[in-house]
């Protein structure tokens, strides 16, 4: 079984190798960790090596921060495998994994390489010969924009010509931050992608705003009473939008206070804007006074400015609904006393 370590370090700084024991190697930016990482974007407890006697994992611990294997972001409390080679991203440090203690020089080379520092433009790879000729036959110039080859043609058939790109402005998929960074400044994927996102990207946007189709205030009217179906409540159609909207949405509280005397005032007060009065009759451990109301009889008194608005029948449904079954009521609507000047 050959020794398996890793080698540590910060840009600009000389790596560290630490051969691994079997068991599990914590790595993080606190000083009880195996190897402490101290640097901005490095968690207290971060990372897991889990090391064996046949295979390595990381596993990365939850936390905002993240870890990048091969620059590939890893998702948090999973175990990954590590093979011979294998760099992992912790906050600035660059830690690489090696079944046999390498030189440090390739983790120099490796941090180099990532940074994009001292590396020159590369270089398009020189065609072969014969097909430099072939090109020269079709005049075309070769690494020109048109140094494609003519395709074949079919006997009898002809081709059609390709169409410019003219509609195409430049624009690139944003799935491609979603790829390894070798695929990112690739512009045939980045316009092929744009085909997938132009389909999936209403339906994305629909999940990204979902909530608003749960909250009563902000649903489309037509999906208003289905969501009213979800409290158990069958909207009046007969009600204005906004009264049907804010019933829906304040519903769950009135139910818990349904055959109460808050309960009765709260709805009322949601479909006339107004707050009723009501009056209950006397305990009946009292003498009756005159005029007062018969035991479980109340009455509810409407003071609007003006009655011939009020939907009386509405009035009467909403009570007899939210009231205790025992009772009955005598309902008054008058106009506001001193409105009428």
């Amino acid at each position: 079984m050959s020794q398996s370590s890793i080698s540590y370090a910060i840009e600009g700084n000389e790596p560290i190798t630490v051969e691994l024991r079997p068991g599990i190697t914590t790595l993080g930016a606190a000083r009880d960790n195996d190897i402490a990482l101290v640097s901005p974007g490095v968690a207290e407890y971060h990372a897991r090596l889990i090391y064996t006697a046949d295979d390595c994992w990381v596993m990365s611990l939850d936390h905002p921060e993240g870890t990048l294997l091969n620059q590939v972001r890893l998702r948090p409390n999973a175990r990954y495998p590590l093979r011979n080679g294998d760099t992992l991203r912790i906050g600035a440090y660059f830690v690489r994994y090696q079944q046999t203690p390498g030189d440090d020089d390739d983790l120099k080379k490796l941090v180099r390489d990532i940074s994009g520092e001292g590396t020159a433009p590369r270089q398009p790879r020189a065609l072969p010969p014969e097909v430099v000729s072939r090109l020269a036959q079709a005049g075309r110039t070769p690494g020109g924009p048109s140094s494609r080859l003519p395709a074949r043609r079919l006997r009898g058939n002809q081709a059609p010509q390709r169409p410019e790109l003219a509609w195409w402005t430049g624009e690139r998929s944003s799935y491609l931050q979603h790829l390894p960074p070798i695929y990112q400044n690739d512009d045939f994927i980045g316009r092929f992608l744009l085909i997938f996102e132009s389909i999936l990207g209403p339906i994305e946007g629909m999940i990204d705003h979902i909530h608003y189709y749960f909250d009563p205030r902000l649903i489309p009217e037509a999906l208003l009473s289905w969501l009213a179906l979800w409290v158990d409540l069958a909207l009046n159609e007969n009600w204005p939008l906004e009264k049907r909207r804010a019933l829906v949405a304040n519903v769950t509280e009135l139910y818990r206070w349904r055959g109460t005397r808050r309960g009765m005032i709260e709805y009322l007060r949601l479909y006339t804007d107004v707050t009723p009065q009501i009056i209950e009759p006397d305990p009946p451990e009292q003498p009756r006074r005159e005029g007062a109301l018969p035991p479980h009889v109340f009455k509810v008194i409407l003071e609007v400015p003006d009655p011939a608005t009020v939907d009386r029948k509405l009035v009467e449904a909403i009570i007899q609904a939210d009231k205790p079954a025992h009772t009955s009521y005598v309902l008054e609507i008058r106009a506001i006393a001193g409105d009428a000047g």
